[in-house]
Parts: structure tokens; sequence; C-alpha cells
């Protein structure tokens, strides 16, 4: 994995810092999901970016159609690119996988965020998708240095549930509960705080693993598609990965192995 962060690293100098639509430049603006809701996962795209550039960003908005390309980063947000939009670190939706929810025939693919992204732009588009994996947000312990792992974890653990399965984890009945829709920095506060990560949330995962806290990923519902998971884990080298079908199972089996870096 050492390999893919310095790939990550140098696109996130070379490319993002001089190429990203501030304040005071044009350039490329950037495109992460947000709709009624604000999801951490998809939040921390602009976040990171923000960071790498050191200001605030133009945002692409849902629904408007620019002439220019935009950048997508962090999110299963492949079915809202168009021709030329650059990628780096985006997946493919499993639960929009059907050709029709797809609108370009060329894309700038600088990275994925795994595998299965990458065979399926190729088969597909027949796109060159160089292969270069790992979610941006694994990124964040470069980027933002006072974000600290607790040396005393208050959580012993912290459940993240996906945002569709927050009702299934009332706070009064689950005391080690963060929800994915509360503020990003409060969320990784709390997964910086927890000695085990159990989440359904992906980015729960992959920020908890970022800074090295132990972590399995949780699947009490067939909502989410795998294909996002699976092409995380492959693209860090973890393809027999096991999800837990509770929190107990999980609490047993503990952190899943860690990729290596």
């Amino acid at each position: 994995m050492r390999t893919h962060y310095i790939h990550y690293v140098l696109y996130a100098l070379l490319l993002l810092h001089n190429a990203i639509h501030t304040e005071d430049t044009n350039g490329l603006k950037l495109f992460y999901w947000e709709d009624k809701f604000r999801n951490f996962g998809d939040y921390i795209s602009l976040k990171l970016v923000e960071r790498i550039v050191g200001g605030p960003v133009s945002v692409a908005q849902k629904g408007v159609m620019l002439k220019e390309p935009k950048l997508l980063a962090i999110g299963s947000i492949l079915s809202f690119a168009r021709n030329t939009d650059v990628i780096w670190g985006s997946g493919a939706n499993g639960n929009w996988l059907g050709l029709e929810h797809y609108k370009f025939n060329t894309l700038d693919v600088r990275a994925v965020r795994g595998p299965k992204t990458r065979d399926f732009l190729q088969k597909n588009f027949n796109i060159c998708v160089p292969a270069i994996y790992g979610d941006p947000a694994l990124l964040f312990p470069y980027f933002f240095p006072e974000f600290k792992r607790a040396s005393y974890p208050r959580y012993s653990h912290l459940i993240i549930p996906h945002y569709s399965e927050q009702h299934l984890f009332d706070k009064e009945q689950y005391e080690n509960v963060v929800y994915p829709t509360e503020p990003w920095d409060q969320v990784i506060a709390k997964i910086l705080d927890s000695a085990l990560v159990i989440s359904s949330s992906l980015h729960g995962i992959i920020i908890a693993e970022a800074f090295g806290i132990p972590a399995r990923m949780l699947r009490i519902t067939q909502k989410e598609s795998l294909f996002k998971y699976e092409d995380y884990y492959q693209g860090t080298g973890r393809p027999h990965f096991k999800p837990a079908s509770s929190i107990q199972e999980a609490l047993l089996l503990g952190g899943e192995q860690p990729y290596e870096c």
C-alpha cells in the first residue's frame, strides 16, 4: 500500500493544488454527493481537497451541467461523471451498475478506489484506468495532523451505521453510536477515541484504518451492495475480508486484518 500512498500524495500536490478552482483561480470545481442531509463519508471529500489546496474551493452542484470538466474524489459517485471529468479515487456505486446511469464515454482517470471500479470502467467504456487504488480518505493523517489517535480511548468500541440504518441504532439503547450524518469532525473525533470501530459506513472503516484503529465491517441489512466494500478491501490487498452480521460477532472478531503500509 505504500506505493499507492506515494502516488496519491503526488497527485494531490501536483494535480490538485494547481488545478482546483479556488476563490482566486479558475480550474476544476469539486463534485461531492450531498442531498437533503450531509453524510460524513461524502462531505470529507470537500474538507480534504480544501486542506490540500489551502483554502476554500468551488463546488459543482448536483444537477447543474457544466461546460468545463469537474473533479470527483471521495465517494461512489461515478454515475455523476460526465465526459472529460477528472477522477481521483472515486468508485462506482454497486446499486447503480446499469449502463443507463452513466453519461460519459471518456474520462481523465488518475486513480480509483479499487480494482472493481477499474474493471467496470475498462470493460464497459474502454477507458484507460491506471492500477492505482485507494480511497483518498486514507490520506487524512497526512493532511490533518491535528487529528490524533487517543492513547487511552474512551470507547471500547464505536458503532457507525450506514445512514440508511441509523434507525436500527437508537442512542438510548446503544451507548457507543455515532451517526454519519453528525458533523464530520465530531465523527472523526469519536473514531479516534475508540479502540475498535464497527461500521456499515464505508468511511467509518476507512478513517479508522487510516489512523491505525482496528475496524470491522458490519452487515446487518442488504440495502447497500457489497461492491464498494469489496472495491476498497481488494484495493488495499485484502480480498478475503469478513463482514460481521451483528455487533456481538464484530466484538468477537475484532478488527479486520490491517492493510500493509
